[in-house]
């Protein structure tokens, strides 16, 4: 087992999602265009990535307990070179919408176990590690609306956008491949009583449901931001595609760098403090984004609220994982899936709510979530956050 390389699995797992995720908002407008979509309709496709995702990470967090790691690695980076494949080649808005659910399957399950796969790695300081990881989201969602502005300004084709994203897919495939992983749960797979039992015990935690509500909202907010930050901007600012993407970027650089700063900040100020503190920085700053006019000033707010959002998902899995060390895929996989199920309903929800009431109107369900977000934060920090004993399953 080399450590390094699965390591570099974990990383390049999470600069695929991260890419593949925000080549979408920018493209999305080109889109609409060519089939002549309603905000609700091209919102399905947003939804189907979701769904995908959601049914994907759901499953495979519990399977990896039992089977390991690598099989859903290979089976999630297949799905996701499948599905940008047929999104870039289907001349049918059915097809993209089919290929956004393969491609939103393999993403949940390589970032899924990406998380488990780092939380096994790294047990003494997960916060630090798999904030890193996430590093690495963060550098993906920063190529991505540069990488697809060249494509449309320069190439003017996002079909081959895509294309490339499927070879960079199966180039991931390959990698993972080959590499030998460690056994999961302590050092031994589970059997099915033992599952059983745990993901009982899990799904009765209320720190776990916490943990999921905040994941969830913070995924609502993140991609309502990716979704439809380009159409926002373009139709209701008049803001080229270029500088669309820009501001789209810089997002995403207040994600990366906010990932560097968090790591050991969560290590030495507590986990759910991190995240209340995350929730309410990432609350004023997209509430101040959503409501100026100016492009500068979007720019800005975005950015910060990209630092303090930055530390919610990694530290949300670490504190998840700390709870249930027995069942690191199991609990990380019912969090994460909290998260694909807000990424999948709130853009189809803001497109809808937008075809009545404008977009300008639509992107305050941000803020709205943002609320919810810190609330949620602030019963979780009350709470005394302790490794759960799992019956039947050694420690």
């Amino acid at each position: 087992m080399n450590r390094r390389s699965l390591t570099s699995i974990g990383y390049l797992a999470l600069i695929l999602n991260g890419l593949t995720v925000n080549i979408m908002g920018p493209v999305m407008p080109v889109i609409i265009q060519e089939y002549g979509l309603t905000l609700a309709a091209a919102g399905v496709v947003f939804t189907s990535q979701g769904l995908g995702r959601l049914v994907s990470v759901f499953l495979t967090g519990s399977w990896s307990d039992r089977v390991g790691r690598k099989p859903v690695i290979i089976l999630g980076a297949v799905l996701s070179c499948a599905g940008t494949a047929l999104y870039g080649l289907s001349p049918l808005w059915l097809g993209q919408i089919i290929g956004a659910a393969l491609f939103g399957s393999g993403l949940g399950m390589i970032d899924g176990i990406a998380n488990a796969l780092i939380s096994d790695l790294y047990t003494e300081r997960r916060g630090l590690a798999l904030n890193r990881l996430h590093v690495f989201f963060g550098l993906g969602s920063l190529t991505g609306p540069l990488v697809a502005a060249f494509f449309l300004d320069v190439l003017n084709s996002w079909r081959l956008l895509f294309l490339c994203v499927a070879l960079a897919s199966a180039g991931y495939l390959t990698f993972a491949s080959r590499q030998v992983y460690p056994e999961v749960a302590g050092g031994k797979k589970l059997g099915r009583e033992q599952l059983k039992a745990g993901r009982t015990r899990i799904l009765a935690s209320k720190e776990v449901w916490m943990l999921a509500g905040i994941m969830f909202t913070y995924n609502g907010v993140g991609h309502t931001i990716m979704g439809w930050v380009n159409t926002y901007l373009s139709g209701e600012l008049a803001a080229s595609v270029y500088i669309a993407s820009l501001i789209l970027t810089s997002y995403s650089v207040g994600i990366t760098g906010g990932r560097l700063f968090w790591g050991n900040v969560s290590e030495r100020l507590g986990y759910s403090a991190t995240l209340l503190v995350c929730s309410l920085g990432g609350f004023v700053f997209v509430t101040l984004g959503t409501l100026v006019q100016n492009l500068w000033l979007i720019g800005i707010f975005l950015a910060l609220t990209g630092v303090f959002l930055a530390g919610i998902f990694p530290i949300a899995v670490a504190c998840g994982t700390s709870l249930f060390p027995q069942m690191i895929g199991t609990v990380s996989g019912y969090i994460i899936t909290a998260a694909s199920l807000g990424g999948m309903l709130m853009p189809f929800l803001v497109g809808a709510f937008s075809d009545v009431v404008g977009l300008r109107y639509g992107m305050l369900a941000a803020p709205v979530l943002g609320v919810i977000q810190v609330a949620l934060a602030a019963f979780l920090h009350r709470r005394e956050l302790r490794p759960q004993a799992l019956e039947g399953i050694e420690a």
